[in-house]
C-alpha cells in the first residue's frame, strides 16, 4: 500500500530542516486521506510508513525546535541496519559539518500496538488500564481492554519510566562520533499538568548521570510538539559525568 503513497526515495531525500516537519505532516495527511492509508498510519505495519511516523516525523519536530527556520542545515533519513537513523549536514560551516541522529521511542512495547489495534476496530481506546489479547495476526487477533482510573501523577510517573527505559536500552552501544539521541515521548495533557521543564531537567540529571551513553547530545521530543528539552552530554572514563541544559 505504501508504495502508492510514499517511496524509499521520498523518505530518504535530504531536506532542509526548516521544511522537514511541514513535508512530513503533509505526507501523513495525504496517506491518511483514505481508509487504507489511515489504517497504515495507525498500525504502522508497512516498513516505510512506520519509519515515516516513528522516525521522520520526530526528526521534523526536532529540526523545527532546534534549528528553527534555517536553510543551512539538512537532514537525511537513512534506511538500513546501521546504528543511526539520520545524517545531519550543517552547511553554515566551511567545510560542512556532518553529525548523526539515533531516534528511539518511549513506549509500552506490544501493549502500545494492541491499543492501536483496538482503536482501529472500535474508534476509541482507553489510554489507561490493562490490555488483553487472544490469538495472533495469522489466527485472528482479538484485543480487549479494561478502563482503570489513573491520577495525573501516576500518568507522569509512568511516562518518565518509559523515557528512562528508552534511554537505558541504548546504554553501552557503540555509535559514530557526534551522534545525538532523540527520545520521542507522550507530552499529552496529563503529563503536562504535572511535569514542567524544571521537573524534566531534574529527572534527566538524576537518572542519566553515570550511564554509559555514547552520544554527544540528548533531546526529549514530545509527539504533540508541546515539550522539547535538549542537553549536551559530557563523557569521561566511559560514562556521563556532566549534563548541560541547552
Amino acid at each position: 500500500m505504501s508504495a502508492e503513497n510514499i517511496t524509499e526515495e521520498e523518505l530518504t531525500k535530504e531536506r532542509a530542516s526548516k521544511g522537514l516537519l511541514e513535508w512530513v505532516e503533509a505526507k501523513m495527511d495525504q496517506i491518511a486521506s483514505t481508509d487504507k492509508g489511515e489504517t497504515a498510519i495507525r498500525l504502522r505495519e508497512d516498513p516505510l510508513v512506520k519509519q515515516l511516523v516513528e522516525e521522520v516525523y520526530i526528526l521534523g519536530i526536532f529540526a523545527s525546535k532546534k534549528y528553527g527556520n534555517t536553510d543551512t542545515v539538512y537532514i537525511k533519513p537513512i534506511i538500513g541496519s546501521q546504528n543511526y537513523d539520520a545524517v545531519v549536514v550543517d552547511y553554515s560551516h566551511s567545510p560542512a559539518q556532518t553529525s548523526y541522529i539515533e531516534v528511539t521511542q518511549a513506549h509500552e512495547g506490544e501493549v502500545e500496538y494492541l491499543r492501536t489495534v483496538y482503536l482501529q476496530k472500535h474508534g476509541y481506546v482507553p489510554v489507561t488500564g490493562s490490555i488483553k489479547k487472544i490469538g495472533t495476526k495469522k489466527t485472528g487477533l482479538q484485543v480487549s481492554t479494561s478502563l482503570e482510573a489513573e491520577s495525573v501523577d501516576q500518568a507522569a510517573s509512568r511516562e518518565f519510566q518509559k523515557i528512562y527505559d528508552a534511554i537505558h536500552r541504548k546504554e553501552g552501544k557503540k555509535y559514530p562520533p557526534d551522534t545525538s539521541l532523540i527520545v520521542k515521548f507522550d507530552d499529552g495533557p496529563m503529563f503536562r499538568r504535572v511535569a514542567d521543564d524544571n521537573m524534566i531537567d531534574t529527572f534527566v540529571m538524576k537518572n542519566i548521570m553515570g550511564l554509559d551513553l555514547r552520544f554527544s547530545t540528548l533531546s526529549l521530543v514530545g509527539k504533540f510538539k508541546k515539550i522539547f528539552r535538549h542537553y549536551d552530554l559530557i563523557r569521561s572514563r566511559g560514562q556521563i559525568t556532566r549534563i548541560i541544559t541547552k
